[in-house]
């Protein structure tokens, strides 16, 4: 007869979530195109993947370049000398590493003098009055911001996104149950493994959304997670294994799974080894996991064997 012993523990099981490395946030860009121009592609300087730093150009329409710049609003008008407001501030704070003067909102001279050293350095002129452009200006709120898509092909008209940026390091996603989800939060450390990312790393859950459809039809609940150092750009759509750590449960005598069996009713017990004689005790199966069981009853204690089969 094969025997185990009771002991007193907790059950230690972790989750394991299939997930897959994600873009990071992304947004799309498709500047206002300029009147009277028909709008086509004329230069891809960028490739997918690639980063571009604010005063970078990401892609050329009609022979014209879109420049990134940081900022959270884009530009709301076209922006020429004498014009005052708000966003002619912002316009001078994004123009602040080109030699914009402090943001007092008046769109002067030393204005347009940072409009044009912003094309010089990119590699343009700007128009002879130094306009600042929405067909070529663009706003994004990080400093650098990574090619995801490219909406048209060289020649092509352009496509609505005309771009599609990251403006997040990558991150991890997953989705899952209802019931897993409930066993998550918003903070719980996790670790995230797999060849794409070159191993495992630490990470932490940073977002859980509401419960909807997904693609096939079941539903399930989005998560996303945060690793603790930056995941390269070459495992974006890599897969990767989410295991989320036993959270602390209630203690309790502790046996093996394979030592419950269960009666013709349901009820479930155990064979218990008392002087060489077997005595079939009843037992309640609190939880289980990772082989064992977490079991309540008055009958067994700490040191007592229980039959987990015949040898």
């Amino acid at each position: 007869v094969v025997t185990a012993d009771v002991v007193e523990g907790t059950i230690e099981d972790p989750l394991l979530i299939k997930g897959v490395v994600s873009p990071g946030t992304v947004m799309g860009i498709m500047p206002d195109a300029p009147a009277g121009v028909e709008a086509v592609v004329t230069g891809v300087p960028v490739a997918v993947g690639q980063t571009v730093a604010a005063g970078g150009v990401l892609i050329e329409v009609s022979d014209r370049p879109v420049i990134l710049l940081t900022g959270e609003v884009p530009l709301l008008r076209d922006l020429r000398i004498g014009d005052r407001g708000e966003d002619v501030a912002r316009l001078q704070t994004a123009l602040s590493e080109w030699g914009a003067p402090f943001a007092d909102g008046i769109f002067g001279a030393a204005t347009a003098r940072a409009i044009r050293t912003l094309y010089d350095a990119a590699g343009y002129s700007a128009t002879t009055d130094a306009v600042a452009l929405r067909s070529e200006l663009v706003f994004a709120p990080s400093p650098t911001a990574r090619v995801v898509a490219v909406g048209s092909a060289l020649g092509a008209p352009a496509a609505s996104p005309l771009i599609r940026v990251a403006i997040s390091p990558p991150n991890v996603t997953a989705e899952v149950s209802e019931a897993v989800a409930n066993r998550l939060v918003v903070g719980q450390t996790v670790h995230v493994s797999g060849a794409g990312i070159g191993g495992e790393q630490a990470g932490t859950i940073s977002r859980m959304d509401g419960l909807g459809k997904s693609d096939d039809g079941a539903y399930r609940v989005p998560v996303q997670v945060v690793v603790n150092d930056s995941l390269p750009a070459a495992s974006v759509d890599r897969p990767v294994q989410i295991t989320v750590p036993p959270v602390d449960s209630e203690r309790g005598l502790l046996i093996p799974l394979a030592a419950v069996f269960a009666d013709a009713k349901g009820g479930t017990f155990v064979r218990l080894l008392d002087g060489g004689k077997q005595q079939r005790v009843t037992v309640t199966v609190a939880e289980t996991g990772g082989g064992q069981a977490r079991v309540n009853t008055l009958a067994l204690a700490v040191g007592d064997r229980v039959v987990v089969g015949v040898g």
